[in-house]
């Protein structure tokens, strides 16, 4: 399965459009990401930043014949809000989000990790981005886009999952 992404500066709420498109999902555990000055501490002081997915809208269009194959391209911009945190002296941060395709059974058939870099102008401490994101996947003959999911989140490191889910206990 090829997948081919292009990322920009990205968001919404549902990919629709004429043909059965793929279904979005934002993983839940990888929809928040703190960033956190190195060393050992974790509270509020040590925040970089905050970044969140709080959106995404887009459509689909394919050039699928009927009996035949083709592919199917997905258009998606996703909407990040991102806090600047009281340990970012530099008032700049950066962030990884991934896009991954699914098919029915939940098999991820591909996976590309896209790095964000943010500047917090001025007094700002708050802004919100938005990733345009354009997939294309290959239909073979008898699939439809709703024969695939795509699956959108940050890209953790194990510490950062574990912080979430601690988060999410509280």
């Amino acid at each position: 399965m090829l997948l081919s992404l292009a990322a920009c500066a990205g968001a919404g709420t549902n990919v629709s459009g004429g043909p059965p498109c793929p279904n979005v999902a934002v993983i839940g555990d990888t929809s928040v990401v703190t960033k956190f000055q190195p060393g050992l501490g974790r509270d509020l002081t040590d925040v970089i930043l905050e970044a969140r997915i709080t959106d995404y809208d887009g459509f689909c269009d394919t050039d699928r014949d009927e009996g035949e194959g083709g592919e199917i391209q997905v258009e998606m911009r996703l909407m990040i809000e991102i806090e600047r945190g009281p340990a970012n002296a530099e008032r700049r941060g950066v962030f990884e989000y991934f896009v991954a395709i699914g098919d029915r059974e939940r098999n991820i058939l591909a996976k590309e990790v896209f790095a964000t870099e943010v500047a917090f102008e001025g007094n700002r401490n708050r802004m919100t981005t938005v990733e345009e994101l354009v997939q294309t996947i290959p239909l073979r003959p008898g699939e439809f886009g709703d024969d695939y999911s795509i699956y959108v989140g940050f890209q953790l490191s194990e510490d950062e999952l574990i912080y979430n889910r601690r988060k999410t206990l509280r």
